[in-house]
Order: C-alpha cells, then sequence, then structure tokens
C-alpha cells in the first residue's frame, strides 16, 4: 500500500520508461525540471509530454486526486517567433528543449476517453493509502495513453501539419491567427500570407490588440522575405 502521492509519483516513472521508445526525455535531462514531463528535441520542432496538475478533490464523501497527462508541440517557426518577442520585451530567450507552443491543438486530435483524467482515490479500509484497484485501473490504461499522446505531439512536428490543422479551424481567434501568420511568414510570401495577414489585422482592431497584430505582421513579412 502507497500514498496517494507515491503512486502518482511511480506512475510517472512508467510514463517515462513508456515514452522512452518514442524518444522522449526526462525534462530534467534536457535542464528543466524533472516534474516538468519529457521532451523529444527534433530539427523541425520539440515535442513533449507532461503530467497535469493534480486536484484533490470529494467524490460520494470519498477523497480522490484526479490527474491526466497533457501534450505540447512547439515548430521551430514558432519558438524562433516566440525569443524574438521574448527580447521585445527584454527577456531571457528559451532554449529549444524549453520551448512552448501555441497550445492551440494538440488536445483535439485526441479521442475524448484519452483526455478525461484518472481517479485515484483513497482505501477506505486503509486510511491514508492509495486503492488498490484504481492504480490497477491506470497501470493498465498507461500504455495506451502515452501511445496516443506521443504519437499526436509527434504528427504535430511533420512538415505543414500545425499550420494545415489550424487552417482547418472553423472559427480561428486572434491567438489562432498569430500562430497561423508566423507559421506561414516561415514558408515565405504568398497570397495566403497576405490573406492571414489581413485576418489578423481585422482581428487586432475587433480586440484593441493592433499594435501586437501588427508587430506580429512585420515579424511574418520580415522572415517571409528572408526565405527567398
Amino acid at each position: 500500500m502507497v500514498s496517494p502521492e507515491s503512486a502518482v509519483r511511480r506512475l510517472m516513472r512508467e510514463t517515462g520508461k513508456l515514452l522512452q521508445p518514442y524518444g522522449f526525455d526526462s525534462a530534467e535531462a534536457n535542464g528543466t525540471r524533472a516534474e516538468s514531463g519529457w521532451t523529444r528535441v527534433e530539427d523541425a520542432g520539440v515535442a513533449s509530454v507532461t503530467r497535469t496538475r493534480t486536484v484533490r478533490n470529494w467524490t460520494g464523501g470519498q477523497q480522490e486526486l484526479r490527474f491526466g497527462l497533457a501534450l505540447d508541440a512547439t515548430p521551430l517557426a514558432w519558438w524562433e517567433y516566440r525569443n524574438w518577442r521574448n527580447t521585445q520585451l527584454g527577456l531571457a530567450a528559451l532554449p529549444r528543449e524549453q520551448a512552448e507552443g501555441p497550445g492551440l491543438l494538440a488536445m483535439s486530435g485526441l479521442p475524448s476517453h484519452a483526455s478525461e483524467p484518472w481517479s485515484l482515490r483513497l482505501d477506505p479500509q486503509q486510511p491514508g493509502h492509495a486503492l488498490q484497484a484504481d492504480i490497477d485501473v491506470i497501470r493498465a490504461q498507461l500504455p495506451r495513453r502515452v501511445h496516443l499522446y506521443a504519437r499526436r505531439a509527434l504528427r504535430l512536428l511533420q512538415p505543414g501539419v500545425y499550420l494545415d490543422e489550424l487552417l482547418a479551424q472553423p472559427d480561428p481567434g486572434l491567438d489562432t491567427w498569430v500562430a497561423i501568420v508566423v507559421l506561414l511568414g516561415a514558408d515565405g510570401p504568398g497570397s495566403q500570407l497576405d490573406h492571414a495577414c489581413e485576418q489578423l489585422r481585422l482581428f487586432g482592431v475587433q480586440h484593441d490588440a493592433a499594435s501586437y497584430a501588427g508587430d506580429v505582421i512585420d515579424y511574418a513579412h520580415g522572415q517571409a522575405a528572408a526565405v527567398h
């Protein structure tokens, strides 16, 4: 019998082992806190899988911990833009292994059952200890969930995939248009970039962010010009 906190730590160690065949290393090995998760750094960008924040609550008079996995993908062009933005704001640049993506798509490509948090209850017969049945359920689901998260994060790093999925969004908002403009800028000039810049300009006006939108557009045009 173990405490819920110890059970979560053990399950996360198992998660790390399951991620190794997909090329993910502990974030600690890449200069980040170990609890930040696991990353795979490629020329195209960075894929990551992390543990979500644990939430403690009560269900049916029984205390439980709820937690799950999260994933992220950072295309190289987005990491370059964010570091440019940090420079404008007087902030330090981030090394690639610590990059964070736009955070717009990652979980949308997963089946609903794979994004639901796990529940780890206390054993009513063993005060202070996690219910073994819940540990067994999570452990049984880990391989499949790790497979889905790792494959999804790596797919988003494939050439053009992140951009294509953004462009397919039915109702893109300001943040989505920012990401679209940045990624299109890395591909060079063209009518698609011109259209995206115009959409971002309009959203910037609507959301009192015209200056921010203008900075992004200027950056993207500069990147596009450098392609040729």
